[in-house]
């Protein structure tokens, strides 16, 4: 395998969504209950390998604040980033729409260069009962912008992997259409299970009802 190529991924969202839980879920393999918000930018670097690319990506990804005053340097935070998360919390609607009107048409718009990967997160997945952002409304705009989407618990680490997963492989694959691709990994998943319900079906059918076979008369 290659040695590990940099990636630069930078985090972006409202205070107290979670970002910081994703990365030390994700470099880290923790998750503790009482983070504090970021007040400056973190940096954290983890390898991984791609085996199906005999490559690996060395994630160099970065913590923003989320607070106003940390703002004005965030043309350091987003030089050479490689890939955008777009994070909200899936039970705070106004995490959303703040990501969507500040975070993306504002900051990313006037700060980023170039053609990033993108990624849209739906953080708190363990809290789904309570979400207050619809599935279609946020995978609406994913779509819209060409962009990874991921719903992300970093309590009970549902999803982490598969984000970075994802992320990988768009970035060695840019022309790869990540919600076409899974949309057929679906397909293939319902109909082989579908396929198994009707053997299922016809092994039950077969033993509630075996072959009768014509009894033989017995004789004088």
């Amino acid at each position: 395998m290659s040695s590990p190529q940099d990636i630069k991924v930078v985090l972006l969202g409202e205070p107290g969504i979670g970002k910081t839980s994703i990365i030390t879920r994700f470099t880290a393999d923790a998750f503790h209950e009482d983070v504090i918000s970021s007040t400056s930018a973190q940096f954290y670097i983890k390898s991984v390998d791609f085996p199906n690319e005999k490559k690996s990506l060395n994630f160099q990804i970065w913590d923003t604040a989320g607070q106003e005053r940390f703002h004005s340097l965030a043309k350091l935070f987003y030089r050479d980033a490689k890939v955008i998360c777009l994070v909200y919390d899936i039970t705070v609607k106004s995490s959303f729409e703040n990501m969507i009107s500040y975070w993306y048409k504002s900051e990313v718009k006037k700060n980023v260069e170039g053609n990033p990967i993108f990624a849209v997160i739906g953080n708190k997945f363990d809290l789904y009962e309570n979400r207050d952002v619809q599935d279609e409304e946020a995978k609406e705009f994913a779509k819209s912008i060409n962009a990874i989407f991921q719903y992300t618990s970093a309590k009970n680490s549902s999803g982490i992997e598969e984000l970075f997963e994802k992320i990988g492989k768009k970035y060695f694959n840019p022309d790869i259409n990540i919600i076409d691709e899974e949309n057929k990994e679906r397909e293939l998943y319902e109909q082989k299970k579908r396929q198994k319900g009707q053997k299922n079906n016809d092994n039950k059918v077969k033993l509630e009802n075996p072959p009768s076979g014509k009894k033989k008369k017995k004789c004088c």
